[in-house]
């Protein structure tokens, strides 16, 4: 039989509580169905920030490293020595505002593709560990909370990312800190997305990018 499981709150067993447990709520969307997105595009943990600095240095280093202060626009700079290294600081980390802004629309979207292929190769990743192609009904049934949560959330990307991106990533709200560049917009998902950028003005890229990587998950 295959296995599809819809996201429904009453079929499925409470996952687990933490900090998104408002975010879940306000969004609608079961705890746990979207916990590899809220760690790639939300708390960006060392690993995968590491990962995403290590491409950009590899791909773009040497552009960044050209850079003066004639090519910038005017701007502070923070808790830089110069405003030219803050928006170098800020290319480096992978701040699409800034990619946007000294490179073009063209280079953000390649950044923006580096972070959802990251997404959906992790994701891949751990459905091939629990060996989601072949499992059976009962194998699901006898998975770890957070191994359910998966599946839950390919099969949640799969049938509601339109959705998901035009009634909840889309909608932003500022923080208490702000952002960098920021024109009083805010960063998407109530707020919650660590790029606000890709969030708010780029946000369709994002969800473009991610869609057309969701064929590359294992199928049943």
């Amino acid at each position: 039989m295959k296995l599809r499981l819809k996201i429904l709150k009453e079929n499925k067993q409470v996952i687990k509580e933490g900090r998104y447990d408002g975010l879940y709520d306000l969004a609608g969307i079961y705890p746990g169905s979207i916990d590899m997105f809220i760690k790639h595009f939300l708390e960006v943990p060392e690993d995968v920030s590491t990962a995403r600095k290590s491409f950009i240095e590899s791909s773009y280093g040497d552009q960044i490293d050209a850079l003066t202060e004639d090519d910038i626009p005017a701007t502070s700079k923070r808790t830089a020595k110069t405003p030219l290294e803050k928006v170098k600081r800020g290319l480096a980390q992978g701040h699409t505002f800034w990619w946007n802004e000294i490179f073009g629309s063209q280079m953000a979207s390649e950044i923006i593709g580096q972070k959802a292929e990251a997404y959906i190769t992790e994701l891949a990743a751990n459905l091939n560990r629990i060996n989601y192609s072949t499992m059976t009904g009962e194998e699901f049934e006898a998975m770890p909370p957070e191994d359910k949560a998966l599946v839950y959330e390919k099969h949640f990307m799969e049938d509601n990312l339109s959705d998901f991106f035009d009634k909840h990533v889309k909608m932003s709200s500022m923080n208490s800190t702000g952002f960098i560049g920021n024109p009083g917009a805010g960063s998407g998902l109530y707020g919650q997305m660590a790029d606000w950028w890709m969030s708010t003005a780029g946000a369709d890229m994002l969800e473009s990018n991610i869609g057309q990587r969701l064929p590359a998950l294992p199928q049943r």
